[in-house]
């Protein structure tokens, strides 16, 4: 038995799970002018229905406008803050997702409260 793929089957990623996810799967203007190849922080801020596919929300540290579908947040406590462009959230399929590595400057998921805030954020975002 594949005991990996069994688990691979019925895993979900946590909302407010950060990940590693390559420039080249944000098809807007975003990361246009990145390296294909390159990372950025995303977040799950949707495990879909279906059972297959996740809503995930890049991160930068670029100061994006202010505003109900960004949510900000300090990733390392450090005063460096990065932001989750929710209006820019996208599909993506959890097995591919889980073939990423997971985590951003040493967190993986968002706190209780930083959680509590962001399904606040998406709730004002997008109803």
């Amino acid at each position: 038995m594949d005991y990996l793929g069994i688990l691979k089957q019925i895993y979900k990623p946590e909302i407010g799970s950060i990940w590693k996810a390559p420039n080249i799967i944000w098809t807007g203007s975003f990361a246009k002018n990145k390296n294909p190849e390159d990372y950025h922080p995303s977040i799950v801020e949707k495990v879909k229905q279906d059972g297959v596919s996740v809503q995930l929300a890049p991160g930068t540290t670029k100061e994006y406008q202010k505003g109900s579908c960004v949510f900000k947040i300090d990733l390392k406590e450090d005063g460096k803050y990065s932001f989750f462009l929710l209006k820019l959230s996208m599909p993506y399929i959890i097995d591919d997702l889980l073939n990423l590595d997971r985590g951003w400057n040493g967190i993986d998921s968002l706190n209780e409260k930083q959680l509590n805030d962001f399904e606040w954020q998406i709730k004002i975002c997008k109803g």
